[in-house]
C-alpha cells in the first residue's frame, strides 16, 4: 500500500505539469539505423539515447550548393541519402557470421518558416533498410518533427516542439536483448520552453515528455524484458539560467528534475521500474566565428527507485557542435553521458558514455574527404535484489572514412568504409564479441 501512495502522488506531480503545459501550447498558437533529425540540443537534459542517437562515427557530409526551395512564406529543404554496399557480419556474432548486400534509403524534407517574428520548421524523415541475405534485419523508420516559435514580445518568447518517430534497435549496438528481427521502438516526444532575457542575464523554463512503445518482432534472450515491459513515459522539468559574458560566449547553470513511469505497475520479471531523479549542470556556449559554434556542460544526476529506494548516480556531461580551424576541415565533436533505461531483465539501469568526432575535408572543389570516429561505453547496474549478477560494461568502437566526389554543387557519390568492434567485460552474461565491416557507396542530393 505504501508503494501504490508513493506511485500515485509521483503520477499526480506530471499531470499538474501536463495541464500547464496544454495552457502555454493553446495559448501560443502563432538498428539506431536511422538518427532522427534532432530538434533538442545537448543542453536539454534526460533524453535517452536510444531514440536519439548520437550522430557519431558516421562520416557524414556538408553538401555544397543547399539553397532550398521557396513556396510562399517557407523554404523547403529535400534530400536523400542512398548506400547500397556489403555487410560482412549482419548478426554481430563471434563466430560463425553472416554477410550480406543490402541498400539502405534515407529521404528528408525540412521546411522553414520566413516569417520576420514567429517561426515554424518541420522535418520529415524516413529510412528504410534492405539486406539481400538476412531479411529479418530489414527496416522502416520515419518520423515528424514539428517545433515553433513565438514571440512575446522582443528577448522575451515560447517555443514549442512536438513529433512522431519510430526507430530500430539494430543489432551491434548497446541495449538489445532480441535474438534475430530487431525490436521498434515508436517515441512521441513534447517541449514547451518559456525564454526571457534582462540585459545579459537570461532564464528558460523548460516542460517536456517522451512516451515509448516497443514492439517485438523476435523472439527476446532469456535476460531480455519484453516490450510491453519496457513501454513508459519519460517526465521532465528544466531551468535554465544564464549570463552572457559577451555576444558570443554564455554561461549557465541547469538543474531538473526528471520522472520516469512505466505501463506495467510490476513487469514481467516482478520488478517495479518506476523512478525518479534531480539532475545538476553547469555549462557554457560559445562562438569563435561563423562556422565554430560550441555548447557543454558538466554535472550529476542522481536516480532513485521508488519501490525499493535503491539509487544510482553519476557525473554527467556533454558537448556540441561545430568547429573548424581552416576554410577546408569542419569537425562535428560528440560528446554525452547519461543514465538510461535497461532492456534487461538482471540490470536495471546503464550509465552510457558516446565520445565521437565527425570530420570533413575539403581536399579540391570536386573532391571531399569524410569520416569519423566513436566509443560507446555501457556501464550496467544490477538489478535490486537480483542474486549473483555482478556490474558489467560493454564497449562499441566504430571507425569510418569515405570519399565524396560531387557530381553537381548539391549531388556527390563516393565509397565509404565502416569498422565496428564490441566487447564486454562479460561475454558470458551477454556482452557483445563482434567485429564488422562494411563498404558501400554513397549517394546525396540536396536541394
Amino acid at each position: 500500500m505504501a508503494i501504490n501512495a508513493n506511485r500515485s502522488q509521483f503520477f499526480w506531480t506530471p499531470i499538474l505539469g501536463w495541464a500547464l503545459m496544454s495552457c502555454i501550447i493553446s495559448g501560443a498558437q502563432a538498428q539506431d539505423e536511422t538518427a532522427a533529425p534532432a530538434l533538442q540540443t545537448i543542453g536539454q537534459e534526460g533524453v535517452d539515447s536510444d531514440i536519439l542517437s548520437l550522430p557519431i562515427g558516421g562520416g557524414m557530409s556538408d553538401t555544397k550548393g543547399e539553397v532550398g526551395t521557396t513556396i510562399g512564406p517557407y523554404t523547403l529543404f529535400p534530400s536523400i541519402e542512398i548506400l547500397t554496399g556489403y555487410d560482412s557480419n549482419v548478426f554481430t556474432t563471434s563466430a560463425p557470421t553472416t554477410g550480406s548486400m543490402f541498400t539502405v534509403i534515407r529521404p528528408q524534407v525540412e521546411m522553414k518558416s520566413e516569417w520576420l517574428n514567429h517561426s515554424i520548421r518541420a522535418v520529415a524523415f524516413g529510412g528504410f533498410g534492405f539486406y539481400v541475405s538476412a531479411p529479418t534485419q530489414n527496416f522502416q523508420n520515419y518520423g515528424l518533427l514539428l517545433d515553433g516559435k513565438f514571440e512575446i514580445q522582443q528577448d522575451f518568447y515560447v517555443t514549442a516542439k512536438i513529433g512522431y518517430t519510430r526507430n530500430t534497435e539494430a543489432l551491434g549496438t548497446p541495449n538489445v536483448s532480441f535474438a534475430q528481427a530487431p525490436t521498434v521502438v515508436d517515441s512521441i516526444p513534447i517541449e514547451v520552453s518559456l525564454y526571457q532575457r534582462f540585459n545579459r542575464f537570461f532564464y528558460q523554463l523548460t516542460a517536456a515528455a517522451i512516451r515509448y512503445t516497443y514492439y517485438d518482432y523476435s523472439t527476446i534472450t532469456s535476460v531480455g524484458l519484453p516490450g510491453s515491459s519496457r513501454d513508459r513515459t519519460d517526465y521532465a522539468e528544466r531551468i535554465r539560467l544564464g549570463y552572457e559574458i559577451n555576444d558570443d560566449t554564455s554561461i549557465f547553470i541547469a538543474p531538473g528534475l526528471e520522472q520516469r513511469i512505466y505501463t506495467q505497475f510490476i513487469n514481467s520479471v516482478g520488478e517495479q521500474r518506476d523512478s525518479n531523479s534531480w539532475f545538476f549542470n553547469l555549462g557554457a556556449t560559445t562562438s569563435l566565428g561563423p562556422k565554430t559554434k560550441l555548447e557543454g556542460f558538466v554535472g550529476y544526476q542522481s536516480l532513485s527507485y521508488i519501490a525499493n529506494g535503491s539509487s544510482t548516480g553519476a557525473t554527467t556531461f556533454g558537448l556540441s557542435g561545430t568547429w573548424s580551424p581552416n576554410d577546408k576541415l569542419t569537425l562535428n565533436p560528440q560528446l554525452l553521458r547519461s543514465i538510461n533505461e535497461s532492456a534487461l531483465s538482471n540490470y536495471q539501469n546503464y550509465v552510457s558514455t558516446a565520445l565521437g568526432v565527425d570530420f570533413t575535408y575539403e581536399i579540391n572543389p570536386e573532391w571531399m574527404a569524410v569520416g569519423g570516429a566513436s566509443i560507446n561505453t555501457a556501464q550496467y547496474n544490477p538489478a535490486y535484489g537480483v542474486a549473483n549478477v555482478s556490474p558489467r560494461t560493454d564497449y562499441f568502437f566504430k571507425g569510418s572514412i569515405g570519399l565524396m566526389y560531387s557530381l553537381r554543387p548539391q549531388v556527390q557519390i563516393g565509397p565509404l568504409y565502416e569498422y565496428t568492434n564490441g566487447w564486454s567485460t562479460d561475454v558470458a552474461a551477454g556482452g557483445p564479441s563482434f567485429t564488422r565491416n562494411m563498404l558501400s557507396i554513397r549517394l546525396t542530393a540536396r536541394r
